[in-house]
């Protein structure tokens, strides 16, 4: 079937390009302008609907079959960007039976099937269509770029299984004596190159999901006060009675290149109110999945329950807010913190911003140590982690069992292994995981 999309994000532009691809995508589009006698050349064209009515005059640039990012003949029409224009062409288009609206991601997944990309390139390319930040930007290319690396690993795991058949299919007198020499040294070698890729404190994951904070502390400490001063906007309800924070609200925005997801959550206290009892749960909740908390105290006030003191722990930054009161003591807290551990306390005040810029920059060398001295290659999604652990698993227990010269399991050791990795780059058994992975594409890509 022959597929079309706007590729093109919708509403008033200068230019539109929309895309064909398909077995009869040379044929449609000859129906729409005419003869298209060069390939890959941009022509000129009237663009006309099945009453020969002109719709607009553009660009049509024809991609033959096997030289174009589907692999299938795809054809661009770059047209005015009115909606009018647009919704025009789409409606001829939609009209015909031998073609039909592509799906988000369809056009990629016509590439993955015709062999013109692997299933990371193509997850690398979903990654830079939804980059927000420049740091996830530079992620997805060097993703993209890493590919290589799985696909040389997955040969040396072939090459040392070939050997290890070899020896089971023929007789010691019909093989070379160094048949079996070094394998281990290479299987090891890879193993370890994986180790250092998965001890990488998800760092690729987190790039790519957002690096998530959550601020906890009392109710009436400053929460959500300290979250509008972050977010730039009222984002959060703020009032002096207790319990105005119910749910976990959530603002999106960066740090040093990173994608940030900061949660305010309900003031942690004992209560019989059940609404807020809930939203306490889903505030523990947060706490427990974020990858930094910071605890707002309120420094005028000298007791820090048992509920917020069980809370903290070496993931936690500690802010002592209203500093700018009279009765401010933040010594006499930092005091009562001193058998915990946790990252580094900060004396502030939200109302006048003193020592905020301080926090500011300890927050940025935060986020931005995770990134220091990681690796050209990342892990940026669970599925890629899962089965690299899985291949590391099966390759230990060929250095294990590669001791007691049982060739037969070693080499179906190595045959796992090898379909583990095949599976990260789309070789092997992937068919389920096609849905999820275009899914994040858009319509047109």
């Amino acid at each position: 079937m022959t597929i079309y999309a706007l590729s093109t994000p919708p509403g008033v532009s200068g230019i539109a390009i929309i895309r064909l691809s398909g077995t009869n995508a040379l044929r449609i589009a000859k129906d729409f302008v005419g003869t298209i006698d060069k390939p890959r050349m941009a022509i000129l064209k009237n663009i006309v609907d099945s009453k020969h009515k002109i719709i607009d005059e553009g660009i049509v640039i024809w991609y033959p079959k096997g030289q174009s990012y589907t692999g299938d003949d795809l054809v661009e029409f770059h047209i005015h960007g009115s909606k009018a224009v647009i919704n025009k062409f789409l409606n001829e288009l939609s009209l015909r039976s031998d073609c039909q609206l592509a799906q988000p991601g369809e056009f990629t997944k016509q590439a993955f099937l015709n062999n013109k990309i692997n299933l990371y390139e193509a997850e690398s390319i979903a990654d830079l269509l939804n980059a927000e930040t420049e740091g996830q930007r530079v992620q997805a290319l060097r993703l993209k770029n890493s590919s290589p690396l799985f696909m040389k690993w997955r040969e040396q795991i072939l090459d040392v299984r070939s050997k290890c058949e070899a020896a089971i299919d023929f007789s010691e007198e019909d093989l070379p004596p160094s048949i079996l020499e070094g394998n281990n040294e290479k299987i090891s070698k890879i193993n370890s190159e994986i180790q250092t890729m998965l001890n990488d404190a998800k760092v690729g994951e987190i790039m790519r999901e957002g690096f998530k904070i959550a601020i906890f502390g009392p109710p009436n400490s400053g929460k959500s006060s300290f979250l509008n001063l972050l977010a730039k906007r009222q984002a959060a309800i703020v009032s002096e009675l207790k319990g105005t924070t119910r749910d976990v609200i959530e603002v999106h925005f960066q740090i040093k290149n990173f994608p940030v997801i900061l949660s305010d959550t309900a003031g942690i206290r004992q209560t019989k109110n059940k609404i807020e009892k809930i939203g306490i749960g889903l505030s523990l909740k947060q706490i427990k999945n974020s990858n930094l908390n910071i605890l707002i105290l309120d420094g005028t006030t000298k007791n820090i329950s048992q509920d917020i003191k069980k809370l903290i722990d070496k993931k936690t930054l500690i802010i002592i807010n209203k500093q700018d009161k009279k009765n401010f003591n933040g010594e006499f807290v930092i005091k009562n913190l001193k058998n915990f551990s946790f990252i580094g306390v900060h004396q502030i005040s939200i109302v006048t911003k003193f020592g905020y810029k301080k926090l500011i920059q300890d927050l940025e060398n935060i986020v931005n140590s995770l990134y220091v001295n990681q690796s050209d290659t990342l892990i940026s999604r669970s599925r890629h982690r899962n089965l690299l652990e899985k291949t590391s698993k099966h390759l230990n227990n060929y250095l294990k069992i590669s001791q007691s010269n049982d060739v037969e399991k070693v080499a179906e050791e190595l045959r796992i292994a090898s379909n583990y990795l095949g599976e990260i780059v789309g070789f092997i058994g992937v068919e389920e995981v096609l849905g999820r992975i275009f899914k994040d594409f858009c319509i047109g890509k």
